[in-house]
């Protein structure tokens, strides 16, 4: 199927078929150990819409397992797409952190049913070179959409991400409007997406760029081109194994989080495989293992325990307030401006 990468596996017995993101086949072995009768079959999406388009247009029968972000699961529920969670066989659930847990009951419920396993999770904010902006400075968005900060010249040394849906959520906690955050839907008004608009514009020519790939940034950084870079953890976390410098920020603003959210499909006809096999994916040595493989945290709080990398190190307080994405209300509106952005 387009978008599609190929298949990776092996081992013998109950074969359960998986559609998801990169990295998640480096524990394939550590799997089939834990769980004798059951092989792993991965193939990698190009990104959630992909996911979903693949499932809905029948490939529900296919894979067993689909991974998407968790603003796409509610889809996947509306669709019948999904099947309900076996907490039977899930017996590592109640180790997730409190905040996936309620998010799972949350975002990923229906009609008392819950329909989706949050595994992995990082979350969006700012890096930073701490050779150049002090480590001390007030940590705000605010750092974003300054030309100086904490006498520190920024022109010309932020990025901010290469993507839609991501600067503009950021560029709204930065103005203040985290009402929009509220419901199912972030629902920015007219007159609020005018403001974002235009507070992109007027500061684009401070920018060294929109970049998001963690190898461009590895590089800027190296170069001493980028000062402060608002992308995902994961990738600075990347950045960070290279560029002893930089850190990354916990702003006094809200953060927006993200996690993978594991569904099983309706059409599965390995539905116990399949569930034993997230339930491994948040054992504390396969989700450690999982984590360390791929720089992304584990939403199990007895993974992140076992795991030793200095930079996946994090205090469970700072999952506090943050916000988790959801679906933009006016999706084609925000699409349509970021493009004006970008071409301004």
């Amino acid at each position: 199927m387009a978008g599609l990468s190929g298949c990776m596996g092996g081992g013998g017995g109950t074969t359960v078929s998986i559609l998801t993101w990169t990295g998640y086949d480096a524990v394939n072995d550590q799997v089939e150990e834990a769980l004798e009768d059951v092989s792993l079959e991965i193939s990698v999406a190009d990104g959630s819409a992909n996911m979903f388009s693949t499932v809905n247009a029948g490939g529900g029968e296919e894979y067993d397992v689909v991974i998407p972000n968790n603003e796409y699961v509610p889809r996947f529920i509306d669709a019948d797409l999904a099947a309900p969670v076996d907490m039977d066989v899930m017996t590592n659930f109640d180790s997730l952190y409190p905040t996936f847990q309620s998010a799972a009951e949350g975002q990923f419920a229906d009609g008392g049913d819950v329909y989706g396993v949050p595994v992995q999770f990082g979350w969006y904010a700012y890096g930073y070179d701490s050779s150049k902006l002090p480590e001390d400075h007030e940590h705000s968005y605010d750092v974003l959409f300054s030309e100086e900060y904490a006498g520190v010249d920024l022109t010309g040394s932020i990025t901010l991400y290469d993507g839609y849906y991501k600067s503009i959520m950021a560029t709204g906690l930065a103005l203040g409007y985290t009402d929009a955050f509220e419901g199912d839907t972030v629902s920015f008004t007219d007159e609020q997406l005018t403001t974002i608009e235009e507070t992109l514009i007027d500061f684009k020519p401070n920018l060294l760029g929109f970049i998001h790939d963690e190898e461009t940034l590895t590089q800027d950084y190296q170069n001493g081109n980028i000062i402060a870079s608002f992308a995902n953890r994961s990738t600075h976390v990347g950045i960070m194994n290279d560029v002893e410098s930089v850190d990354f920020s916990q702003p006094a603003e809200e953060e927006l989080t993200w996690f993978e959210g594991a569904v099983v499909t309706a059409g599965s006809s390995n539905k116990e495989a399949a569930f034993r096999v997230l339930n491994e994916y948040i054992s504390p040595e396969t989700g450690a293992a999982l984590s360390e493989n791929r720089n992304i945290m584990n939403t199990s709080q007895a993974a992140m325990d076992n795991i030793e990398a200095e930079s996946l190190q994090i205090e469970p307080g700072v999952l506090d307030g943050m916000i988790p994405f959801k679906p933009a209300e006016q999706d084609e509106a925000w699409i349509e401006m970021f493009e004006r952005v970008k071409n301004a």
